[in-house]
């Protein structure tokens, strides 16, 4: 690469879904990148949402099959590769950045014998496993949180390569978005609590239910916003269904499906309220702490280390419904707290998690990896 010229990151990730973690990660990422010094490109294996957002922030997309080299197929795992070597040669990055550790990707294999350095990027349980050549072909591996970078299976294999690298928000969009509770049906005297999350088991959508069986004041209301999650389809159906048949929970508990105004949503609530099961960062307690809403969480995961003092949110150990429907009354309670609380985490995130915070540190990252390479 010539001193003065920009550097090609040449970007992947399997999924063009856009309503999940790690997608927005991705895209919030390649919006914080330094453009003066870093040219994005995608490679995709088709359309899809993640695909639209990306070409909203000027990032060509090249298409191309990206796919796993199998042990069992020696002989098409070399095809795919020099396949995939002929890609690179005409894309011709600097960088390769891929969303995920999965096993002998074609691509990663292929950066691996150019001399291209490899980051791989975790926001989902993975290891280095034996048979993953991964671990070899990786410069650098960034980790979501330092949670997630522990729960990694054999960590010893990659430890000297390995960074945590926060997800990044922009914190402005969410701390200027405008109300719309007239919209979501929302009266003066009622207070909503909101959920943004898949709907599954693992996001805890069946204890919001709990929370909200206990919780039994008239002026509450429990708006739940995302997709069913995949395979959880049948689960999604019992949850709405309770929420209908339930006379303790009918008119108190809506179901929004997916939805992509989320900024305006979290200012249209009172509290956010996310009892997941298992989280390795939880980009979406950033997004409502930046909207300036107390936050109630477990404590499980990557979520500490957003909600990293008890004078920004409230962490819950003891996970079950009452404590979480405790805590949540104690916020109500004194809600004069609950607002300070909520502007000292805008502060915190602000100089966090902000785009501006990020991208200085990716392009750090990038920096070093390309020395290395």
């Amino acid at each position: 690469m010539h001193p003065h010229s920009k550097a090609t990151i040449l970007y992947y990730y399997g999924w063009q879904h856009f309503d999940t973690g790690s997608p927005k990660a991705l895209a919030g990422l390649i919006g914080a990148l330094d453009r003066s010094r870093f040219e994005p490109v995608f490679l995709a294996r088709g359309d899809g949402p993640l695909i639209e957002a990306l070409l909203s922030k000027g990032v060509k997309i090249v298409r191309k099959d990206v796919g796993e080299v199998s042990y069992r197929r020696p002989a098409d795992g070399v095809r795919r590769i020099f396949r995939m070597v002929t890609c690179l040669d005409e894309i011709q990055p600097d960088l390769v950045h891929v969303m995920g550790f999965d096993r002998n990707l074609d691509l990663v294999l292929a950066a691996w014998m150019r001399h291209i350095p490899v980051v791989l990027h975790v926001h989902t349980p993975e290891g280095a496993d034996f048979r993953n050549l991964h671990r070899f072909a990786a410069t650098k591996v960034l980790f979501c949180s330092e949670a997630e970078r522990q729960a990694f299976q054999h960590l010893q294999r990659i430890s000297a390569k390995t960074e945590v690298l926060y997800n990044t928000v922009d914190v402005k969009r969410f701390a200027d978005a405008v109300p719309r509770r007239r919209e979501l049906g929302l009266k003066s005297h009622q207070i909503a609590i909101g959920t943004i999350a898949q709907i599954s088991k693992r996001k805890g959508i069946d204890i919001i239910l709990e929370v909200a069986r206990l919780l039994r004041d008239d002026h509450l209301r429990f708006l739940i916003v995302g997709p069913d999650g995949p395979g959880e389809e049948q689960f999604a159906a019992e949850m709405r269904a309770r929420a209908v048949t339930d006379p303790a929970l009918r008119a108190r508990v809506r179901f929004l499906g997916a939805r992509q105004d989320i900024p305006e949503l979290l200012k249209s609530v009172d509290l956010f309220f996310l009892p997941t099961r298992a989280e390795p960062f939880g980009i979406v307690f950033v997004e409502a702490m930046a909207a300036g809403i107390p936050v109630v969480a477990p404590r499980i995961g990557g979520v500490p280390e957003i909600v990293n003092s008890g004078e920004i949110g409230h962490l819950v150990s003891d996970f079950t419904p009452t404590a979480f429907a405790s805590t949540i009354a104690q916020v109500l309670a004194l809600p004069d707290r609950g607002r300070a609380m909520a502007g000292k985490a805008q502060d915190s995130v602000r100089e966090r998690f902000d785009s501006s915070v990020i991208g200085q540190k990716l392009s750090g990252v990038y920096a070093d990896v390309l020395r290395l390479g």
